[in-house]
């Protein structure tokens, strides 16, 4: 396989991709591992993120490679390279990480196939290797949830539970849709009924089900129901509310995301692209419910049709 060609690694990862779907995990996971290890050596380019030893997602560091910059200036102006898995995560990068030069889109997904990579090594119990795996994707996509989320959760198998916290934190701010939120209030509680503060945990798994009910925050509430032997309380929003504040815990989603998925929806309007606009106003929709984005989606939907 010739390493720079594009079609020819996609169609590579589209061969994993059967061998995955046929059962053959440990076959799939080492063809996985050989087609990153060549791709990581045959990129030496600045990344759009790093992670280091803290797990601290910051902005790529400038590389080191004198065979790519023969001058201190060209060093400087190099580029800055980013794996995307929708256009919103460019100005979501943007708007938190300020990068200081020009950024640029990979050919190949990158993110993608590292994230791919950790989630079947953690199926085969393969921790450490996914921890890897998830900390290369968030390098080329330092914005990209499922990476942060999936680096969570190597440490929660890991039994290392203030880094999966530490790292739940990060993912915060970029969770912009309601299945997204109930999945951090899930992890929030998951940390908090570790430490055997279980009412804060209820109060979690409660509000993560008022955003996105799910079959894992229900299973918890009836632990604790069965462990403490009482049923699960009624809390309002207000004192669920109070309860975060008092611990350190978001209330609600971060207002400077979903204002710049809202504004990247009205970029792709202005550039006629309805269909992204599309997604960037459905993400709102989803999390805020406001009436005059449920009235915009249907012109969409009609100009579409």
């Amino acid at each position: 396989m010739n390493i720079n060609n594009v079609n020819e690694v996609k169609q590579y990862y589209e061969t994993f991709q059967q061998l995955f779907d046929a059962g053959k995990k440990e076959e799939a996971r080492q063809m996985m591992q050989e087609l990153l290890e060549q791709l990581e050596t045959q990129n030496v380019v600045r990344k759009a993120g790093s992670v280091d030893k803290h797990d601290v997602i910051a902005i790529g560091a400038e590389i080191e490679a004198q065979s790519l910059r023969e001058t201190d200036d060209e060093k400087d102006s190099a580029p800055i390279y980013i794996s995307l898995n929708h256009v919103m995560e460019y100005y979501i990068y943007a708007y938190y990480f300020k990068p200081d030069t020009e950024v640029l889109c990979t050919d190949l997904p990158f993110g993608e196939y590292y994230r791919t990579y950790g989630a079947l090594c953690m199926e085969l119990g393969k921790y450490h290797a996914a921890r890897e795996a998830y900390i290369h994707a968030i390098e080329w996509n330092p914005v990209d949830l499922d990476s942060i989320l999936g680096l969570a959760e190597c440490y929660k198998y890991l039994e290392k539970l203030e880094r999966y916290i530490a790292v739940t934190a990060q993912a915060y701010r970029y969770c912009c849709t309601r299945a997204t939120m109930a999945r951090y209030y899930r992890n929030v509680g998951y940390y908090h009924l570790s430490k055997y503060k279980t009412d804060l945990a209820r109060a979690c798994y409660i509000y993560s089900n008022i955003y996105y009910k799910t079959d894992n925050a229900e299973g918890e509430l009836k632990y604790l129901e069965q462990a403490i032997g009482d049923k699960t309380p009624e809390m309002t929003i207000q004192q669920m509310q109070k309860m975060f504040d008092e611990n350190g815990i978001e209330p609600g989603p971060e207002s400077d995301t979903i204002g710049v998925v809202y504004r990247v929806g009205q970029l792709m309007m202005q550039d006629g692209d309805t269909k992204l606009a599309k997604d960037c106003f459905s993400i709102v929709y989803d999390i805020t419910q406001e009436e005059a984005l449920a009235k915009l989606l249907d012109e969409l939907d009609e100009r579409t049709d």
